[in-house]
């Protein structure tokens, strides 16, 4: 039952990122879409990256992704039509 429990937990916050600091990939998505655009605003929202730095390149990996996929054309639901 526990064990149930812990990983229902799990699953819910998302991978961590950072073990540091218990930072998930939840929480960095949360801090991006609350306006976060660099790894200095990551580090100073959520403290990953402050202790041992391991975390820091999967955590830049992120926030690149997250950016990207944020201002993609599909991103904003545009659609390309072809005109005859």
């Amino acid at each position: 039952m526990l064990l149930t429990i812990i990983l229902i937990s799990l699953t819910m916050r998302g991978m961590y990122i950072c073990i540091c600091k218990a930072v998930t990939e939840r929480r960095i998505l949360r801090a991006v879409g609350e306006g976060a655009t660099t790894l200095k605003d990551l580090r100073e929202c959520t403290g990953l990256g402050t202790n041992c730095g391991k975390c820091v390149p999967q955590a830049y990996q992120l926030l690149r992704d997250t950016l990207d996929r944020r201002h993609s054309p599909a991103a904003h639901h545009e659609v390309a039509v072809k005109t005859g």
